[in-house]
């Protein structure tokens, strides 16, 4: 009798055990089943992503973010008369862009960024930067058409300029001055960075 009741009680545990061992399985396996489920990207950074390269087809410059205030920030570099020309228009291609997403209803936000503040910012970038761009600054302000310079990403490098319109003239200057980038480039050990080279016109077209 004693036996037999031992034999239930051992039997009882490894049926006990048996069903924790199953249960945690399929706890894990619901677990890796909602991680392999989650984006890799949000809605809202993939809406940003999309808001950005919509801008980047007709304006150069540009960056956007959201607030905790839950606004829409459109970050745009130029000259205040450039700025205020082309706020209206962005913020049309920015209400095109998010009216069927999260950002929607997030009032649009201008700022606008000057040369100097870039420069500041591009300090937490590291020196290297800094380093270049001195360098860069140093070599255009041999044009006189030569106006402000920004860095985006770590991959694009965009002159401002002064040079009117587009045409022969105009691009002999800016393909001067790209070449004057790359050189500067070259000889500042960033063999191993690329940049795409942008030289605006007084009309903030792309002329290289």
């Amino acid at each position: 009798m004693v036996k037999r009741m031992g034999l239930v009680i051992g039997l009882s545990l490894v049926i006990i055990s048996v069903i924790i061992l199953f249960d945690k399985l399929v706890e894990d396996n619901i677990s890796e089943e909602n991680k392999e489920a989650q984006p890799l990207i949000t809605n809202e950074e993939l809406t940003l992503s999309r808001l950005k390269d919509k801008l980047l087809e007709k304006y150069i410059g540009i960056d956007v973010k959201t607030t905790e205030e839950k606004e829409l920030v459109i970050q745009v570099v130029g000259e205040e008369d450039y700025f205020q020309s082309v706020k209206k228009e962005m913020e049309s291609i920015a209400k095109s862009a998010t009216k069927s997403s999260t950002l929607k209803d997030y009032p649009i936000v201008f700022e606008r960024w000057e040369f100097t503040s870039l420069l500041d910012g591009n300090k937490m970038m590291g020196s290297d930067i800094n380093l270049l761009i001195e360098d860069l600054i140093k070599g255009l302000q041999a044009f006189d058409v030569y106006e402000y310079l920004v860095i985006e990403n770590r991959t694009t490098i965009t002159i401002q300029t002064t040079i009117k319109g587009s045409n022969s003239e105009a691009l002999k200057l800016a393909t001067r001055m790209e070449e004057t980038i790359n050189k500067i480039v070259q000889t500042n050990a960033f063999q191993n960075q690329s940049y795409v080279i942008n030289v605006l016109n007084a009309q903030r077209e792309k002329i290289n």
